[in-house]
Order: C-alpha cells, then sequence, then structure tokens
C-alpha cells in the first residue's frame, strides 16, 4: 500500500477497492503513524507535502483546476489563493463539502475541454488548464475578478515563456474575448517584443533540458575504472 501511496499521492476508499487494498491495511498504517487523514476520507503518508490544491483535485477528479488556482500552479501567483478555483461541467454535481475551501465555476462545451493539462503537484497528480487557457479564462471572468489580475497574466505569461500570444489568441477565440483581449497583445508585442521571444526560447530550452533523459557515463569517466585512474 506505501507503494500506492506514493504513486498516487492521495488515496481514497476508491482507490483501495481499485487496486485490491483492505481497509485493515490503511488502518494499520493509520495506527503505526505512517498515513494520516489530511481531509473527510482522503489519505497521505505521513511525510508527504500536501496542500489544499492537491486535496481538491483528488476530491473533484473530474474537475480541473482554474483561473487563481491555475495561476499558482503555473507559478504566476506568489501565493496559493484562499479558496481553490475548480470548473466542472455545465450539468455536474456541485461539491458541498467546505474543506478545503473551494470556489466552483461551470464551464462547458471547448472552454471546459480544450487547454486541459495533466501535471503533478509535489507528488500529487493534477488536472490544470494551460497558462494560455487561464489567461483567456481570467479576461472572461474579468468582471468577477478584475481587470488587473488579468492584465498581469498576460504579461506574465508571455514574459515567463510560458506561452505564445498565438496560443493566447487561439483560446481567446474559444472563450469568446477575443475584441477584449487584442489590445493588450499587441502593446505587449509592440512593447515587448524581443523580450517576450527570448523568455519562450529560454523556456522551450528548459523543457527540453528536462525531458531528455540523462547521459550515462563512458566507462573511462567512472571512478576506480583503470583508464580514469590513469589520467588523474
Amino acid at each position: 500500500m506505501t507503494d500506492l501511496a506514493e504513486r498516487l499521492g492521495l488515496l481514497r476508499s476508491r482507490d483501495l477497492e481499485a487496486h485490491g487494498v483492505p481497509r485493515s491495511e490503511l488502518n494499520l498504517l493509520r495506527n503505526l503513524g505512517a498515513m494520516r487523514e489530511v481531509a473527510p476520507g482522503v489519505w497521505a503518508q505521513s511525510n508527504a507535502w500536501v496542500n489544499a490544491t492537491a486535496i481538491a483535485a483528488k476530491r473533484i477528479p473530474q474537475g480541473v483546476l482554474c483561473l487563481k488556482s491555475a495561476l499558482w500552479v503555473h507559478g504566476l501567483l506568489p501565493e496559493a489563493p484562499a479558496e481553490v478555483w475548480m470548473a466542472i461541467g455545465e450539468h455536474a454535481r456541485k461539491p458541498v463539502w467546505t474543506e478545503p475551501p473551494l470556489h466552483v465555476v461551470r464551464f462547458s462545451g471547448r472552454a471546459r475541454t480544450e487547454g486541459v493539462e495533466h501535471r503533478r503537484l509535489g507528488s500529487m497528480p493534477i488536472v490544470v488548464y494551460g497558462a494560455a487557457k487561464t489567461v483567456a479564462d481570467l479576461f472572461k471572468y474579468r468582471n468577477k475578478l478584475g481587470f488587473p489580475i488579468a492584465v498581469n497574466a498576460v504579461r506574465d505569461t508571455l514574459l515567463s515563456g510560458l506561452s505564445t500570444a498565438e496560443e493566447i489568441w487561439r483560446f481567446a477565440e474559444v472563450c469568446r474575448v477575443t475584441k477584449v483581449i487584442r489590445p493588450y497583445l499587441d502593446v505587449m508585442q509592440a512593447r515587448r517584443g524581443q523580450d517576450i521571444q527570448l523568455a519562450r526560447q529560454a523556456f522551450l530550452a528548459r523543457e527540453l533540458a528536462r525531458a531528455r533523459p540523462p547521459e550515462a557515463p563512458f566507462l573511462d569517466q567512472l571512478p576506480g575504472h583503470p583508464e580514469s585512474e590513469d589520467r588523474a
């Protein structure tokens, strides 16, 4: 069961049932101090780093982290918001629990299905809207969240290299906010176009380096190898 907890990050009863793990094993690990209940019906290893965003993602597997929570996941907010922002389907049942604090919004059609990314938050798998989609969503919810957070998101997303103006524009079309977002994209491109290009190149280089498997050393580079000792 500890292997399952390490792989999934957080466990619910349905996870135990799906993998044929008896509830008694969870109770045993809890009594030994190896597992702890981090929210009603949600369990984690005692030494695991857990936060409200990951717990909400676990409790609503069909939901997608969005808006302020998505900004935080992408590193565009310095602190996690007080409420976890979660998008659910137009006809999905709204969660009624209060732990962790939750702000639910309803998306439909392409606005719900496009731009979804599967990531990990620490050791926890999560589903979140990508940076470009989140920018478009923020402009769609500008009357509720305000213009400043949306405008800052455009700037920070482009200057961090997380996305391109073309990607933001595509999701602006999906969310039907092209008229309101166009001036901000035009200004950023005119004033910071070169910075945006360099940031994107740097971001892609980091992603490529992260995805590349580490190269195995040549035998003569290994400690103790005769040729390595000869060079020393």
